[in-house]
């Protein structure tokens, strides 16, 4: 068959397929998923008020991401499932010099012959651990709309097709056996997949021999008789043929992305699901509109419900999603939502760190090459990675980093190489960054700050053996005590200094190289201070609070201790605490806010605080004390009365 003669043929089906293709014909013929029933609701305000972060993953701060799918095999680099099918793209040129034309081998070929034989979790699973990661992501889907599990309403996925292996339940597995909390990752929202992957499927090219030839997307279930793939329906892996994605929402696609998502969240109960799409739906992408919009509660309370019923494993979970406030903002259209969002889920920024100190945990995603494999792609080097990772936890987020795997399934030398100095690194200095806290400021590119049992850490990024002034160590600081000891911790040594109302000048002294870490900026420019100081008070945000429902404000510049801030408006709202002391005292501001607070201390009731406008504000004052506990560990319960309460630290002897 010539192919003049091909293209009539295509052209016929696209004739036939057009004229009854209709976006609202719902093909999978699922019902509206049912949220689990709990206490968690569909209702941001609810969920605001009964979420928590939970400590796993606030202590975690690093994690480790396998982002491999079907489309790493042809290591041409990310988003190859869209660019085959775009004329004059990059990859349909590689894609048709390596594999054929997209009307002849489609995707669904790809997925087929994607084989993964160099494969070993559970050499990558140590290797993750090595690198100091505390939580790992596997990837469930891409845009591709391929699942990487034994789906039960995705016939395209890893068991049927290509490696005939259930990936997402091999890696929970070998997760489960080193004792590493589990996520999975969904890139099939519909705003991705449905408006942006399947339409380009639905077309053709305009030039050359196969002007006009449907791309393979357009073939049916009975096109398949005779072949590897008869039996199953291209219609379920690319969609319905349609050319206009904007409001993917409406879609029948979207109700086919719940059932998938409430599938893997029963049958791998994952501690930790992550959404590449934005939480809200104000925002433009390619022209489709982005978001995940009324289904994002819906997800996290059916998540947090299911979760909390658990009988093993974890019950406090973390949802992620992306465009909450920021520069990529999903709440243009109601940003009164924005704080209550802010504390019902935990919100992503791929590739970019927050500029200052956020109030509440955030995660940024980075990749060590390509999301996916790039063949001679660049490298981030350790020092990079290390310099990211500072950068967010002392903004108070983890760092989700990508370790590139190739098409079958292993990683490169260089690759192996970069997680063990990022692992060597960060065990040498790990005090600084594992449940540690941000400082009154962040700091700046060579003098990063973070908190950490009382003790100020100041990582310097770009030493090179001078005196090191850090101002923000001056004896004038809110938070800072007087300086009684600086160390550098991978030494113990001490070193010299002198604090004035200009800050913290140490005499670090001539650069000492890292034994065991081939990158050479890492080893000799990348150092931590321990500097240990007498205002060594309990932080409102501190390792072990729990608070359902209140606010918390930070970079106030006041003279709060921390330079922030946690409050309530709503009665009910609680802060809970567990301390080891036989006494303690509250420290908040007066003056700003007008409400009564309720003090419980190991069950008991132990006095309410009444805080008045009608006086000076002063910070940092000491608004509450209880003596003569007893020895051993309490738990101190403040709760809203009324109006508007808060607290700033605590102090415990």
């Amino acid at each position: 068959m010539n192919k003049a003669t091909i293209t009539l043929a295509f052209c016929a089906i696209v004739y036939s397929i057009q004229s009854n293709a209709q976006d609202d014909i719902d093909i999978w013929n699922l019902p509206e998923l049912t949220i689990e029933e709990g206490p968690y609701t569909t209702d941001w305000n609810n969920l605001s008020h009964r979420y928590n972060v939970p400590v796993w993953w606030r202590e975690a701060k690093l994690g480790a991401w396998s982002h491999w799918d079907p489309q790493s095999a042809a290591e041409d680099g990310d988003w190859y499932s869209r660019g085959m099918y775009q004329e004059g793209h990059g990859q349909y040129k590689y894609h048709t010099e390596h594999y054929g034309h997209p009307s002849e081998y489609g995707y669904k070929d790809l997925c087929n012959d994607w084989k993964i034989d160099l494969w070993n979790p559970d050499e990558l699973m140590q290797l993750y651990i090595k690198m100091g990661a505390k939580y790992f992501l596997a990837m469930g889907n891409h845009h591709d709309n391929f699942d990487c599990w034994d789906s039960k309403y995705q016939p395209w996925n890893s068991v049927n097709v290509g490696p005939k292996k259930d990936i997402v339940g091999i890696w929970k597995k070998t997760a489960k056996k080193y004792k590493m909390p589990f996520g999975i990752g969904f890139h099939n929202t519909p705003a991705r997949t449905w408006g942006q992957f399947m339409p380009v499927r639905f077309t053709s090219d305009r030039n050359g021999d196969y002007k006009g030839v449907p791309y393979d997307a357009m073939l049916t279930k009975e096109d398949g008789k005779g072949k590897w793939w008869e039996g199953l329906d291209p219609k379920d892996l690319y969609g319905l043929e349609h050319r206009d994605g904007r409001n993917s929402l409406e879609s029948p696609f979207a109700n086919q992305f719940m059932w998938r998502v409430d599938d893997v969240i029963r049958k791998y109960q994952p501690d930790m699901i992550y959404f590449d799409d934005h939480a809200g739906d104000s925002q433009i992408d390619l022209g489709i509109n982005m978001g995940l919009g009324k289904l994002t509660p819906q997800i996290i309370a059916n998540f947090y419900n299911i979760a909390a019923k658990r009988k093993t494993g974890n019950k406090q979970v973390v949802a992620t999603f992306k465009g909450v406030g920021g520069r990529y903002n999903s709440f243009q259209h109601n940003p009164e939502l924005l704080p209550l969002v802010d504390r019902s889920l935990v919100k992503s920024t791929e590739l970019y760190t927050e500029d200052n100190i956020m109030a509440f945990p955030f995660q940024t995603e980075v990749s060590l090459q390509e999301w996916h494999y790039q063949k001679g792609g660049h490298y981030r080097s350790a020092a990079e990675i290390i310099t990211r990772l500072m950068q967010n936890v002392s903004r108070n987020g983890c760092l989700l980093l990508n370790v590139t795997q190739r098409g079958r399934g292993n990683i490169e030398d260089e690759a192996r190489q970069t997680c063990l100095d990022i692992g060597k690194w960060i065990d040498i200095n790990k005090e600084a960054i594992y449940s540690s806290r941000p400082f009154d400021v962040w700091g700046n590119d060579s003098i990063i700050y973070t908190r950490n049992n009382g003790n100020i850490y100041a990582v310097l990024t770009k030493w090179k053996g001078d005196k090191v002034n850090l101002s923000a160590l001056n004896t004038t600081s809110p938070s800072v005590g007087k300086i009684e000891k600086v160390e550098m911790i991978e030494t113990n040594r001490p070193i010299d200094f002198t604090q004035d109302d200009n800050g913290l000048l140490v005499s670090v002294g001539m650069p000492e190289t890292t034994d065991g870490i081939v990158d050479n900026d890492l080893a000799k420019g990348f150092k931590v201070l321990r500097i240990t100081h007498t205002k060594t008070w309990f932080n409102d945000d501190d390792p072990g609070v729990k608070t359902f429902g209140w606010d918390r404000q930070c970079n106030l510049g006041n003279g709060a201790f921390n330079n922030d801030l946690s409050f309530s408006s709503t009665p009910g709202d609680t802060w809970s605490v567990e301390f080891k002391g036989s006494e303690f005292t509250i420290i908040a501001p007066i003056g700003l806010w007008e409400g009564r607070m309720d003090v419980m201390v190991d069950g008991h009731e132990s006095g309410m605080i009444v805080f008045k406008k009608n006086t000076e504000p002063k910070q940092q004052q000491a608004i509450f004390s209880l003596k003569k506990l007893g020895k051993g560990k309490h738990t101190l319960t403040l709760t809203n009365h009324e109006g508007t309460i808060g607290i700033d630290a605590l102090v415990v002897k």
